[in-house]
């Protein structure tokens, strides 16, 4: 697992041999929703195409759901605890 973009305090890419992940800190105002999750075929293609622009506007998409108290989409695509810890471990060792 390597951290292969960021945006500091807002999001991060990860990928390993099979997948790219993705990790988003949303602010609530009162408190900081964390959120791991895997990008589907799809998101991958995109951001290939797009690179960052496309990461940007995935994250203001999954911001402007949870605004309105929509999770469903990220709660469909949430990664196991074991990613989870890889996803922070390769934080930790790029920083």
């Amino acid at each position: 697992m390597k951290l292969i973009e960021q945006q500091a305090q807002f999001w991060e890419l990860y990928q390993d041999d099979a997948q790219y992940y993705f990790a988003i800190a949303i602010d609530m105002s009162s408190v900081v929703s964390c959120w791991y999750i895997h990008l589907d075929a799809k998101d991958e293609l995109l951001y290939q195409e797009n690179g960052r622009q496309f990461l940007e506007d995935f994250a203001q998409e999954i911001v402007q759901q949870s605004y309105r108290g929509d999770f469903s989409f990220l709660e469909q695509r949430e990664v196991s605890e074991q990613i989870q810890q890889a996803m922070q471990q390769a934080f930790k060792a790029q920083n």
